[in-house]
């Protein structure tokens, strides 16, 4: 599990330059869905990103969405995540 858990935040790590566009966006673009393909290019060489995109897959199969829609979903729960600890370390340092 924890494998699982590194490899999804190396994906969303590989795509933290869109994090606005995450929160913005109701849909999948062609933007999002270009560099979620370079993701799985890359991935034939990264074993840990391969499993992390074949769990989105699975996922997405699961609850009946696109790879890509699954694979927003996951990264703006990582983003919202992320922004809320960040939120919590700067309440706390104060």
């Amino acid at each position: 599990m924890s494998i699982l858990l590194e490899s999804l935040c190396k994906i969303a790590t590989v795509l933290e330059h869109t994090a606005e566009m995450l929160g913005s966006k109701d849909s999948v673009d062609d933007q999002f869905m270009e560099m979620i393909d370079d993701l799985v290019v890359m991935s034939e060489k990264d074993s840990e990103l391969a499993e992390g995109l074949k769990w989105i897959d699975l996922q997405s199969q699961r609850n009946g969405l696109t790879f890509y829609e699954m694979a927003m979903i996951i990264l703006r729960k990582h983003m919202v995540e992320r922004r809320a600890k960040e939120w919590l370390r700067e309440k706390i340092s104060q």
